[in-house]
């Protein structure tokens, strides 16, 4: 059996299988098609047209070469909005919980035109023109993190949104790495978020990383470097699946739903047992997660592993002095932030597995924000 192997089953059998089969309040059984009106095996055109609302797909290309997938929602036109999703998501995140709980729909019956892009490197966004092959070993492809997508997609993306609808300013709502794009870009320069947003919102914003409740976070980022492997030995993506491969998922889904309870909460923390409608979770496997590159993985858990700094990617000693005139991976310069006005909201949960509160606070110091604590108790389904 090889290390990869190895690695797996001890996962499995010390941290998911004990957990199969646990329940939060829900009795767990086969997801028919009844329970959750067989959306798992509808398009997103088809959910979103289902229940009146326009949809339209449209795709941009970064300066750096990588075509975008951008899903459009509205009832006629109105103030653009992105919703832009974490790592190893796609947009669908802001669909999961269903017509009567997702943001998107939400957002659009209010009159929001809605924008929700496809990052780079997942299941919705994979074409790059310079012919780039993502399913290649050796891909040029995945040669990215979160730094590049602040550096190159989110003007592409901004730019878009405006030329298309027509709009001076667009309003931009981010959750955990779609809030690092934006912090990034607003320190890199300030003037083009002042010009361009008009309001920001960051939903779990992700910057000073410190697992609190994720078994896998701390797993992966300190005892068994699972990650910081595959990119040594160029295994340049993880958890990529093609569209219909995501698909073919749905069967397995519907027969065995007790596998969300222990797949999902040991990534995401236990509140993943209270805080997901189980019927959702046929939709959830037939369009997420959207995978990322394990280089974007291995920077997050980097991060992690550095203790309170916001930092460049580490190449090891001898790269990083020849892309940082140090042997050390420089921290990001977020100085550029205290020129920035825009209205902002930060969003964040008391019992985040991976966002604490004082992670929380740190970043709204660096935002020059005033922390107001509102707390509401969770509601489970």
């Amino acid at each position: 059996m090889g290390s990869s192997q190895k690695y797996f089953v001890i996962v499995f059998v010390c941290f998911i299988f004990p957990h199969v089969g646990e329940s939060a309040n829900q009795t767990l059984r086969k997801v028919s098609a009844t329970d959750d009106n067989g959306d798992a095996s509808k398009t997103v055109p088809d959910f979103v047209h289902e229940h009146g609302f326009n949809f339209e797909e449209h795709k941009v290309v970064t300066e750096d070469g990588y075509v975008l997938s951008l899903w459009r929602i509205n009832r006629g036109k109105g103030v653009p909005l992105i919703l832009q999703h974490g790592v190893l998501d796609t947009a669908y995140t802001f669909l999961l919980a269903g017509p009567t709980r997702c943001p998107a729909f939400y957002f659009a019956k209010k009159g929001y035109d809605v924008w929700m892009p496809n990052s780079r490197g997942q299941t919705y966004s994979l074409e790059h023109k310079k012919g780039y092959k993502w399913y290649l070993p050796f891909s040029k492809f995945w040669d990215f993190t979160f730094y590049d997508m602040a550096r190159y997609d989110f003007s592409t993306i901004i730019e878009y949104v405006k030329k298309t609808t027509d709009s001076q300013k667009v309003s931009y709502v981010g959750h955990s790495q779609g809030t690092t794009t934006y912090i990034l870009k607003a320190s890199l320069d300030p003037e083009y978020i002042n010009n361009n947003i008009n309001v920001f919102v960051a939903l779990g914003p992700a910057l000073y990383i410190k697992p609190q409740n994720s078994r896998a976070a701390d797993l992966v980022a300190n005892k068994v470097r699972l990650f910081d492997w595959m990119y040594s030995f160029n295994f340049n993506y993880f958890w990529v699946l093609p569209e219909w491969v995501l698909k073919l998922t749905e069967p397995f889904c519907r027969s065995f739903p007790e596998l969300y309870h222990g797949i999902v909460p040991f990534i995401g923390g236990e509140t993943k047992r209270l805080n997901f409608d189980i019927r959702r979770w046929p939709s959830l496997c037939t369009k997420m997660p959207g995978g990322t590159s394990t280089k974007n993985l291995v920077h997050w858990l980097q991060i992690i592993r550095a203790g309170g700094k916001f930092q460049m990617f580490d190449y090891g000693a001898r790269k990083n002095a020849e892309v940082y005139g140090q042997e050390t991976p420089k921290e990001y310069d977020l100085s550029g932030l205290k020129q920035v006005n825009v209205p902002t909201l930060v969003v964040s949960g008391s019992n985040d597995a991976l966002i604490t509160d004082e992670s929380v606070r740190k970043t709204m110091t660096v935002l020059n924000l005033s922390l107001i604590h509102i707390s509401e108790p969770t509601r489970p389904y």
